[in-house]
């Protein structure tokens, strides 16, 4: 499935065909984390249902592969399981990111059985309930979270654990991945702490310790899958031999094959990337992504962008994000606090 997915990804890349879309359908959330980014405030109309059920029809249409539920939380959205329902029998790739925090014995049977999701990505914030409650900043998340996971593995759903890397949970680095472990979880953890998109920088304030960062790094080589090193490169990849004519490869799959759409309808070229491209109660999706002057030059933007880690020769371990960069300095294509952040713990370790 991974190499499959990854010669689909390359693929529509090079065709700037529409794979994956990821919808947030609320921001509404059971928790209350203190580096999150969404902005509840946000002004329009949310989407309603019959828009989302004509939206899911059009991403069919356009072939679109991969759908992604997010928020907020998800499942907080009052047609969450229609949504995913429907997404499910248009034959997507469902996945859904999650907290966790609603998914009990019943509501786990009911996603199981009702939208089988490919994957639930759920958000572990500490090895413990001290640490991980003070990011959630709701008491017993952490005890409901682990109660929670037993009842996605008894009736067989398949999931993930994501976490960000913090001041407040850098010393639980090691226990965070011990403890996926014994669940028997695998465990992604990110480093990029961004600011709110109300334009709040607090989040900032626990950003990773740059021990913890080169922690992180030696963890995810001690981790890393023997087939991730003997990956061919894409020279040899017979995928990668398909002609892009003089077309030059873009830094991310942002506006190139992938969108991201609000609960209001605006539509970006994904979540971190806010940058406005249309909104669905004015175009359809579709006009959107073949009409839209400001998709045009987020992929301008996007091929810009792949030259900034090329010129600084950064390692595979380190991430560029031209959404972030725009977000702190205004600009997709130049460097950042982050990806300063991740290049020194990259290259002291």
């Amino acid at each position: 499935m991974s190499r499959y997915h990854d010669l689909m990804v390359r693929q529509a890349r090079r065709d700037r065909r529409l794979m994956s879309v990821l919808l947030e359908l609320t921001y509404a959330c059971n928790l209350d984390c203190f580096f999150c980014y969404n902005d509840r405030a946000v002004e329009g109309r949310p989407l309603t249902l019959e828009q989302y059920h004509r939206l899911l029809d059009e991403l069919a249409g356009l072939g679109v592969w991969t759908l992604t539920l997010s928020g907020g939380e998800p499942l907080a959205h009052p047609d969450f399981f229609e949504i995913g329902r429907r997404a499910r029998e248009l034959g997507f790739v469902v996945r859904v990111k999650t907290n966790g925090h609603a998914l009990h014995r019943a509501i786990a049977e009911r996603v199981r059985v009702e939208i089988d999701p490919y994957v639930l990505e759920i958000s572990l914030h500490g090895a413990t309930a001290e640490t991980h409650d003070r990011q959630t900043r709701v008491p017993g998340s952490f005890d409901r979270l682990m109660a929670n996971l037993d009842a996605l593995r008894a009736v067989g759903q398949r999931a993930r654990l994501r976490g960000t890397l913090t001041g407040w949970n850098g010393h639980e680095l090691e226990a965070m991945f011990a403890l996926a472990n014994r669940l028997e979880l695998p465990l992604d953890m990110q480093t990029e702490v961004t600011p709110r998109d109300d334009g709040s920088k607090e989040p900032l304030g626990i950003r990773p310790a740059l021990q913890d960062r080169m922690r992180l790094v030696e963890l995810r080589l001690e981790r890393s899958h023997r087939t991730a090193q003997t990956k061919t490169s894409p020279g040899s990849d017979p995928a990668a031999a398909v002609s892009t004519g003089d077309r030059a490869e873009p830094n991310c799959g942002a506006g190139i094959s992938g969108l991201a759409v609000d609960p209001v309808g605006n539509v970006y070229p994904c979540v971190q990337w806010r940058r406005p491209l249309g909104n669905l109660h004015e175009q359809r999706i579709g006009e959107i992504w073949a009409g839209s002057p400001a998709l045009r030059q987020v992929r301008t933007d996007n091929v810009a962008a792949s030259r900034v880690p090329q010129d600084l020769g950064v390692s595979g371990d380190v991430l560029f994000c031209p959404g972030a960069a725009e977000q702190e300095q205004g600009r997709p294509d130049v460097v950042y606090d982050e990806l300063r952040a991740q290049m020194r713990a990259s290259s002291a370790r």
